[in-house]
């Protein structure tokens, strides 16, 4: 009798265990209205799919600092065992990181570094480092121009860290390159169509451009567009990308664009998944998880092609 009431008692200790439990993770994105923002959602759902222990739940801010200061209090109260953020701003980054330290919840910023000095709380970071990626970038384009000639930067949204890296990390090597001038500089959003009208407005104003370096390939592309409509030729201006989009490589292997830089959605997906799991079962994450930029070009895009 005494045995069987062990027994019985020891399989409700099991049923009761939190071991059985999944693993609550709730992603807030920056936005949906963006391309690689887009990849890294669907990467870190297809991440969390292939682990029965994880319960994901995703959202979207639309870019709203406000409405993502919402989810991650949702968040919070529905008792998710992890946060997860790809902040709008840096204020929303400050304050996810404020509202999770005070309730204990770990937090992981995920692409997107945040302008925080001293961290509280459990907290990691899973990005790239961006200023690897202009660094790379402007190096290629400056050998396939010989070194020589004028450059335009295309800048993603102004204040964005990624920006911010990529474009500094473009002008160092610049500044190491005396024949190389920038003659026209602006923000193009991140935004195709807004890469396209600063391109064409500067080739109508008569500007001479042998390089263009544009911090993400939505803007490249839309360069490559405004090139097309005045009726350059494949090769005639070098020009850069970074992230590695599915277009971006079509336009490598087509010629049209030099080169592109692969941001990898789905390993920082992959990632932000295994420190989010780690914090879950309250093991160690290490602060920065840097995820390795790769450098796409035309003998070896048919590789990036094929994944």
């Amino acid at each position: 009798m005494k045995k069987r009431t062990l027994i019985a008692a020891a399989a409700l200790m099991l049923a009761a265990s939190p071991a059985l439990a999944k693993h609550k993770i709730y992603v807030s994105m920056a936005r949906s209205d963006d391309t690689f923002v887009g990849i890294l959602k669907d990467s870190i759902i297809a991440a969390a799919q292939a682990n029965p222990d994880v319960e994901l739940t995703v959202e979207s801010a639309n870019n709203n600092a406000d409405i993502q200061m919402g989810q991650v209090r949702k968040a919070i109260a529905e008792k998710a065992d992890v946060v997860v953020v790809l902040s709008v701003n840096g204020d929303s980054a400050k304050t996810a990181m404020a509202e999770t330290a005070k309730a204990g919840v770990p937090l992981i910023f995920f692409n997107r570094l945040p302008p925080i000095e001293r961290f509280e709380g459990k907290v990691a970071i899973v990005a790239s480092n961006d200023l690897v990626a202009g660094r790379l970038q402007m190096r290629l384009l400056s050998r396939q121009i010989n070194d020589s000639g004028n450059v335009v930067i295309l800048r993603g949204e102004e204040g964005h860290p990624a920006a911010r890296d990529r474009t500094i990390g473009v002008k160092e090597i610049l500044a190491t390159k005396p024949n190389l001038h920038v003659v026209a500089e602006a923000t193009g959003n991140w935004k195709r169509e807004q890469g396209e009208a600063l391109i064409g407005q500067w080739l109508d104003e008569g500007k001479v451009i042998n390089a263009i370096a544009a911090n993400n390939d939505e803007m490249a592309l839309g360069a490559i567009a405004a090139l097309q409509k005045r009726g350059y030729k494949p090769g005639q201006v070098a020009i850069g990308g970074v992230d590695g989009t599915t277009f971006a490589l079509d336009a490598v292997k087509s010629g049209w664009l030099t080169m592109s830089v692969l941001q990898n959605a789905e390993a920082q997906a992959e990632q932000t998944l295994v420190d989010a799991v780690k914090f879950a079962k309250d093991e160690y994450a290490q602060l920065y998880d840097w995820v390795p930029y790769q450098v796409i070009i035309p003998s070896n895009v048919d590789e990036f092609m094929a994944k």
